[in-house]
């Protein structure tokens, strides 16, 4: 039986009894920053994607207040019916400090405890954007990435602590080890073919955008029961297509840039870009192109608190004959997030 996760209704009600959790808490972030979180959190602003799915995830939505330009471009349908009321405070990369800073104000103008603003951990963001609010007081900067697979349940964790809800974090991460034991098992002792994923839209033949060792679409390869072709220490190299016929995939999974919608509406886009594989020099001579297993998938899939989802389908792409269902796996995460899971939708081609 798969592990059915309950998100609790009237979220916002609930949030705004007695808390739990002892404040002011003090958490160490992904950016190994001890942050006193000094008030319980009423407000919430997200300066990028994969916080908002994990605030989403948390049942805590109805306190999102404040995010970039970003997440309404590029994820309009996870968030269209409570996101309007949403202020924009700046693009994925420069924010509006003023902004965010009007988010912590009551009804007096002035600034109170209890906003909590979430930015990622790497290249120091949350130190700069704590260093840039520094000078209003009193809110809250949390460094999570929550995109990486390797620290995504130690992250869950601390953001369930930070927002007193522990128990659905606790969930979260029981139904991610569940589905990837699952996938796990379901490829245990079967053959490992080998596999070439490509990012990216474009297709320069000479510097083809792939993954080497150690990086999580690596890392998704061998836990879906294939060998990566790719033999470079480099997470994110490009190649040639001449070393990719060399290496003579069996099967390709190209994972093109998101697109402003969950999923495809029809197959015809999907149809171009395997269509285009196929169609370059000497692809129809490695064993991927000869079987038709060059694939195309959703690339929302296979990132951040939804990864988990990818991996399940590149298992059953790589393993077709594997007792996997990814499209349920698909229903359970959007569930999660009182989504609907889109049934006129195609999130992968052609169909496995």
């Amino acid at each position: 039986m798969p592990l059915i996760i309950i998100l609790i209704l009237g979220a916002c009600l609930i949030s705004g009894m007695a808390n739990a959790a002892d404040y002011p808490l003090t958490i160490t972030d992904s950016a190994g920053r001890d942050v006193t979180i000094g008030a319980p959190v009423e407000k919430i602003v997200v300066l990028h994607s994969n916080a908002a799915e994990a605030v989403s995830i948390l049942g805590e939505t109805c306190k999102i207040v404040g995010t970039t330009d970003s997440i309404p471009k590029y994820a309009a349908y996870y968030f269209s019916d409570v996101m309007d009321d949403w202020e924009i405070v700046g693009t994925w990369r420069e924010f509006d400090y003023e902004k965010i800073a009007d988010l912590a104000k009551n009804d007096a103008g002035e600034i109170k405890p209890g906003l909590l603003v979430i930015a990622y951990a790497y290249n120091n963001k949350a130190a700069e954007v704590e260093e840039n609010l520094a000078p209003f007081e009193m809110i809250d900067v949390v460094g999570l990435d929550l995109y990486n697979p390797e620290t995504l349940e130690e992250e869950m964790t601390i953001l369930g602590t930070i927002l007193d809800r522990e128990s659905e974090a606790e969930s979260y991460n029981d139904w991610v080890a569940e589905k990837r034991a699952e996938v796990v098992d379901a490829v245990s002792g079967l053959d490992r073919p080998r596999v070439y994923v490509e990012g990216g839209s474009g297709a320069n033949l000479g510097a083809l955008w792939t993954y080497g060792r150690g990086s999580a679409p690596d890392d998704m390869i061998s836990l879906a029961g294939g060998e990566n072709v790719i033999d470079t220490d480099e997470a994110e190299p490009k190649v040639e297509w001449e070393t990719v016929l060399a290496e003579r995939p069996e099967v390709i999974i190209k994972v093109p840039a998101s697109i402003n919608k969950l999923g495809w509406s029809e197959t015809a886009e999907m149809e171009t870009f395997v269509e285009e594989i196929e169609s370059r020099p000497g692809a129809d001579a490695i064993p991927a192109v000869e079987d038709g297993r060059a694939y195309v998938i959703f690339r929302d899939v296979t990132l951040g608190t939804g990864a988990v989802v990818g991996l399940t389908y590149w298992a059953k792409i790589i393993h077709p004959e594997a007792d996997l269902d990814p499209v349920e796996v698909y229903r359970e995460y959007l569930g999660m997030r009182e989504l609907e899971y889109p049934e006129e939708n195609f999130f992968i081609y052609p169909a496995i």
